[in-house]
């Protein structure tokens, strides 16, 4: 009885470690999982990471009231994209670090360091922002939050080592538009937000 026991659990020990295994999959310790999705992700490294997953609690029935109020907030917005932007092309990660906060600004400080070690250079030049717009603003306890649309004219090259282009025109400034939500801690007296998410806009 005992022996059949021993092959029972042993059995099951087999199933469910298969089961696992198709669920969560495997990866070399070496090769952390990857963020990116294609190829090409790894070729040229965007100008927009990929954020983590950003979800904060929102209400079904909040809606996005925009005021004259909030004026000042696009104009600091407007500022922060131009200089995140550039701080991110030149890999001023201390620049970054004033800027962004939370698991974004790992994954910014990741995409700087893969794109020195390969020994690209990133060149970008935002000619002008086109428009913004508002799309969300919301509290929770501690901090609030507003997401901004950002439709801007810029071109965006990739070179290697040698300054050969890989990808890109700098003669071709081309619409972009950019999702970012914005975080500050309710109670702080400073005014300045910070980025904590980006999002690729649905098409």
């Amino acid at each position: 009885m005992a022996l059949l026991d021993i092959i029972f659990f042993a059995a099951l020990a087999i199933f469910l470690g298969y089961r696992l295994w198709g669920l969560l999959g495997t990866h070399d310790a070496e090769r952390p999982v990857r963020r990116r999705q294609s190829q090409e992700d790894d070729f040229v490294m965007p100008i927009r990471p990929r954020s983590r997953a950003f979800s904060p609690k929102q209400s079904k029935e909040s809606e996005t009231v925009v005021s004259n109020n909030d004026e000042p907030f696009l104009k600091g917005a407007a500022a922060a994209f131009q200089k995140i932007v550039e701080a991110y092309a030149e890999g001023n990660i201390s620049a970054l670090r004033k800027l962004l906060e939370g698991p974004l600004l790992e994954t910014f400080e990741d995409s700087i360091e893969k794109r020195t070690r390969s020994k690209k250079i990133l060149e970008v030049d935002v000619d002008r922002i086109i428009s913004m717009e508002i799309l969300d603003q919301w509290e929770e306890k501690t901090h609030m939050y507003k997401t901004v649309r950002f439709v801007s004219l810029q071109y965006l090259v990739t070179r290697d080592g040698k300054g050969k282009i890989l990808a890109g025109d700098p003669d071709r400034h081309t619409e972009v538009t950019d999702i970012w939500t914005f975080s500050r801690l309710r109670t702080s007296s400073n005014p300045n937000w910070r980025l904590v998410a980006t999002q690729f806009p649905e098409k």
